[in-house]
């Protein structure tokens, strides 16, 4: 019994079925053995290839093009072909129509009824009238032709190309299993023996178990991977930031993307001639080129800029309104924090912007000319620096860093300012700036209470928690690599940072 080839119940239920059914040497397509099995032809398919592995017979797949009955033909069947409607209507009205009154009556269907009609000289047109010529109960041979189809008979080319050219039927391809055995099933089922996975009660009493064999596992085999569908873990990654912001109390703002200078720079008391104001830096919209200015707060930026405001000197140059109606795609998201406070906001309140800038970068595997940041500006009773970097440990340590420091930096829009910096894998990187809005841009937006602000671009500190030496592989879809990046990784920073 080792010797003999073991097989499951199925499949050997399948050879006892064959016995006196099928004969050695002949070629049966498994519609045909579901036909004469009286078994779904599925299962048939399923059983017969399990047996091909096992080398008890053969199977061989072709590709047959068959064809197929369109739902105009169904239509047609049900209802009537147009030319047996075209009989019809005229045998109701003495034999005769005027073409006009019978394309009323027939609609849409008039022109492939007077064509096929006439074709088969069912019809005459005389004098503007429609004259009946055949029997009033002929039939279109088309539907014959149909039926005989349906049926499963094969028609030969010349009355397919009919079908064909009236769109009645339509090529498809079907691809069939051939099935052919080199021994009788008698003889094959002499050289197998079924294996289960377990005894039963049933197997027991009835003596069964002596003619089956118990299948054999391995116990230390590892289960099958999963890999169920998730979001990818990058957009985790950002939806997380979203989370953590609006549990501190933060309300989340949003913009487009295509912005004006004037709020990217100009109300942030970046002057025009900065560098990163060009198109080496910035990207700059062709079509449109400008938009419009807010004209009350816009004379208000100017004077910042020219003259000085809050005991400030300005920048001391001619400040150009057209150039702030530039329209280029924001470069930081707090182009968006700017057009909240020019709204003037009444203390107490926390915002925060999460979205993406463009920068003109070359992509390589630190840079890429489009990223995502996140921003946040918060104004209430005792804010000041040393609130701020309150509110950013919180933040931090919500993030699962148990190491970080600031210390003193210098933006155009903040005074004082701060770097805030993490410990990653025995390492500082510094990944956020903030600091309290300066008295002149606070003063040119009407803004008569201090705001404290911070932003950090999102992709270095995912490149920092994920391991990954690459930005762009924080857009990967590489399924492959995608698995093996853990879900929420989160559940675990506090052992990887």
């Amino acid at each position: 019994m080792s010797q003999k080839l073991a097989v499951s119940e199925s499949e050997y239920q399948l050879l006892k079925r064959l016995v006196g059914r099928v004969k050695p040497g002949e070629r049966y397509t498994t519609e045909e053995l579901a036909s004469l099995l009286g078994l779904p032809r599925s299962q048939i398919e399923s059983l017969v290839r399990l047996l091909a592995d096992k080398g008890l017979l053969h199977i061989e797949e072709r590709i047959v093009e068959k064809y197929v009955v369109t739902e105009e033909a169904e239509r047609y069947l049900r209802e009537g072909f147009p030319e047996e409607k075209l009989v019809k209507l005229l045998h109701e009205h003495g034999g005769q129509l005027p073409v006009e009154e019978a394309r009323r009556i027939l609609g849409r269907e008039f022109g492939i009824a007077m064509a096929n009609a006439s074709r088969k000289g069912w019809v005459s047109v005389e004098a503007g009238q429609v004259k009946l010529v055949a029997e009033p109960l002929v039939e279109a041979e088309e539907r014959k032709l149909l039926d005989r189809l349906r049926s499963g008979e094969k028609l030969p080319p010349d009355e397919l190309k009919l079908l064909r050219r009236r769109r009645l039927v339509m090529p498809e391809k079907e691809r069939i299993t051939i099935v052919s055995l080199e021994e009788s099933p008698e003889k094959l089922l002499e050289k197998v023996v079924v294996e289960i996975g377990a005894l039963t009660r049933q197997l027991i009493e009835s003596g069964k178990w002596r003619s089956v064999r118990l299948r054999s596992y391995n116990v230390a085999a590892e289960p099958p991977r999963l890999y169920p569908g998730r979001l990818h873990f990058f957009r985790q990654f950002v939806e997380y930031l979203r989370d953590v912001m609006k549990e501190l109390g933060f309300v989340e703002v949003e913009e487009p993307p295509v912005e004006l200078e004037f709020w990217n720079y100009d109300v942030l008391f970046q002057p025009q001639y900065h560098p990163a104001r060009t198109p080496t830096d910035t990207f700059y919209l062709r079509q449109p080129r400008e938009g419009s200015l807010p004209d009350s707060l816009a004379d208000s930026v100017r004077k910042a800029h020219e003259e000085g405001v809050a005991r400030s000197r300005g920048w001391g140059y001619r400040w150009d309104p057209s150039r702030a109606a530039r329209l280029i795609l924001r470069s930081h998201t707090t182009a968006v924090s700017a057009r909240v406070l020019a709204q003037k906001p009444r203390p107490p309140f926390r915002f925060f912007s999460l979205g993406r800038v463009y920068r003109v970068e070359t992509i390589d595997p630190r840079h890429l000319p489009e990223f995502h940041q996140i921003d946040g500006i918060a104004s209430e009773d005792g804010v000041s620096l040393r609130w701020l970097m309150g509110i950013l440990s919180e933040f931090l340590e919500r993030l699962g860093f148990r190491e970080y420091k600031f210390r003193p930096a210098y933006f155009p829009f903040t005074e004082p300012s701060i770097e805030g910096y993490v410990r990653v894998k025995g390492q500082w990187l510094e990944i956020l700036g903030a600091g309290m809005f300066r008295p002149e841009m606070l003063a040119a937006l009407g803004v008569d209470y201090p705001v404290a602000a911070w932003g950090m671009g999102i992709e270095r500190l995912a490149m920092a928690l994920y391991g990954l030496t690459d930005i762009r592989q924080l857009y990967s879809t590489d399924v492959r690599f995608l698995s093996t990046i853990p879900s929420r990784w989160w559940l675990y920073a506090g052992t990887q940072i």
